[in-house]
């Protein structure tokens, strides 16, 4: 089994200690708001919203991430409930969302043939080399690779019916707006 391509341990494990700080912020913030009726002096109650918002993003991310290593036959993922194999043929699309500053996410849609059930997880890529990194809208080779892998055990399989790169952008930035409307109209 010769691995061609894995997640970055950095970027992955990070986000075992993100999300248990930004749950403690908010339960932090959320208990003063609480006892005192306002925010603490540097965080005015106007911003719970946004915790709370944050919290859900994270959660969220934490739940769909995945840790894993791409072989020629097959992808290898790790998660907080062990480790399965995500054959090619099973999955529906890959994207490269561009989002962040050199840490891209990998969204990979796939059919749970378990439960017949389509999910989606997150991958943070490790990055190979700089030039992968000079450009925003440059994919990275394990994005291809896994592409090439996917279309060899499916020909019918087509580039143009992968969502927009930037569909995770969007959905982050609609996701905040009802957040930032609680916000102005009941913390202002």
């Amino acid at each position: 089994m010769d691995i061609k391509y894995k997640s970055s341990n950095f970027a992955t494990y990070l986000q075992y200690i993100a999300v248990p700080l930004v749950l403690f912020i908010f339960v932090y913030q959320l208990y003063v708001f609480i006892t005192t009726g306002s925010g603490t002096e540097g965080m005015p109650a106007f911003f719970l919203p946004f915790w709370f918002w944050a919290t859900i993003v994270v959660v969220v991310d934490l739940y769909k991430l995945r840790y894993i290593k791409v072989t020629e036959s097959n992808i290898l993922m790790k998660s907080l409930k062990g480790e399965e194999v995500l054959e090619y043929k099973d999955i529906e699309w890959i994207n490269q969302n561009i989002f962040g500053s050199n840490w891209y996410i990998l969204s990979i849609k796939y059919k749970d043939i378990n439960i017949g059930k389509s999910k989606i997880i997150f991958v943070f890529p490790e990055m190979y080399s700089i030039r992968e990194r000079i450009t925003v809208f440059g994919e990275l080779n394990i994005t291809k690779y896994i592409r090439e892998q996917i279309i060899k055990v499916n020909p019918l399989y087509k580039v143009e019916d992968e969502p927009s790169r930037w569909y995770l952008a969007k959905w982050v930035f609609l996701s905040l707006i009802p957040f930032v409307l609680i916000s102005f109209i009941f913390f202002n």
